[in-house]
């Protein structure tokens, strides 16, 4: 589905599938994603607003299997925006609406990463708004695609594990107005992540290419070790180290024309590089920022990799577009309408 312009970007979908995982671990799921067992089952087992939002998935009575728990939230993602893409609220102004499909189609994007929390706190599954590496939930992710970081890194010292329904805050309120949701809508979206048993933690993000390539971002070998983040292939003949970079935090990785990028949160003490691409033969530190900024979202849009960045605690995102020439570009922020001014009066 295309929608028109709005103010938020709007993101191509990729062809890799990004493995969300800071560790590889052992599932303990009720219902574990590779066991044959219905679309609604699946579905329910990951949010179990399907049994009230959208019953007739439960009328298919073939059995489907995943083979991961995060191609399983990615399905459940994905038939979620389609159904709200489809209905959405009634008395939507022009303004809310245009939020609404640019942060659905950005859900798409997301889900196509298969980024996602690691629920390492607590056992069986539950929400995690955002995990101790800086992955987002689908709820916050939206929030900070907006630009309002600040209110997902407030709901995540706060109400880290909290269902949406039961976050009381009147700025989750307003934020979902503005941006043409209503609160069991988020509700519907947030999905639960099921306790990992941690078995890898040097693993700090990973990528599988289309052909079957696979890079991993890992941590220093070592407490004695240089303390840089390792680029590493895995192949039949074993992993083999393309370059180092500086210890970057908040890790996300894409791929685009062969290329990959790793972007992330440079050190204090460091480089302030946020980029980093790998061309197949050497390793190009980019600074799209001035200063040390967090990479929000990295995407391809136009045929041009796009980058998102935004200061802790403040709302406002930074974006810029690499040129041919291999300049940065920045592109001009859209306002953030105010919830207590009537939409319909801003121009």
């Amino acid at each position: 589905m295309v929608y028109g312009h709005s103010i938020y970007m709007i993101m191509l979908r990729s062809t890799f599938l990004a493995i969300a995982l800071p560790a590889i671990g052992i599932s303990t799921a009720q219902l574990p994603p590779e066991r044959p067992a219905t679309t609604g089952q699946h579905l329910r087992e990951v949010n179990a607003q399907w049994s009230a939002r959208e019953p007739a998935v439960f009328d298919d009575a073939r059995t489907v299997r995943f083979h991961s728990d995060a191609a399983r939230i990615a399905e459940h993602l994905h038939r979620v925006r389609q159904h709200l893409a489809l209905d959405p609220p009634v008395g939507l102004s022009p303004l809310a609406l245009s939020h609404r499909q640019g942060l659905l189609a950005a859900l798409d994007t997301y889900a196509d990463r298969g980024v996602f929390p690691v629920n390492d706190l607590v056992p069986g599954r539950s929400p995690v708004f955002i995990d101790t590496l800086g992955n987002a939930c689908a709820v916050g992710h939206l929030m900070i695609t907006s630009g309002h970081a600040a209110l997902a890194e407030r709901i995540s010292a706060e109400l880290n594990l909290a269902y949406v329904h039961d976050i009381a805050l009147p700025e989750v309120a307003a934020w979902a107005t503005t941006n043409g949701f209503t609160i069991d809508e988020l509700a519907w979206i947030q999905p639960t992540y099921d306790h990992m048993k941690i078995r890898d933690p040097g693993l700090v993000a990973a990528i599988q290419l289309a052909n079957g390539d696979r890079f991993d971002v890992r941590g220093p070998a070592s407490a004695k070790a240089a303390q840089k983040l390792r680029l590493v292939r895995k192949g039949p003949a074993g992993d083999k180290v393309l370059a180092t970079l500086p210890k970057l935090s908040g890790v996300k990785v894409m791929e685009y024309n062969g290329h990959i990028f790793i972007g992330g949160m440079p050190p204090v003490n460091g480089p302030s590089a946020e980029l980093y691409e790998w061309n197949g033969k050497s390793l190009q530190a980019h600074d799209p920022f001035t200063g040390r900024l967090a990479i929000g979202s990295m995407s391809v849009q136009n045929g041009r990799v796009t980058v998102v960045g935004y200061e802790l605690g403040k709302g406002q995102p930074q974006e810029r577009v690499l040129t041919e020439a291999g300049a940065w570009e920045l592109i001009p922020p859209a306002p953030i309408p105010d919830p207590d001014v009537p939409q319909d009066s801003l121009p």
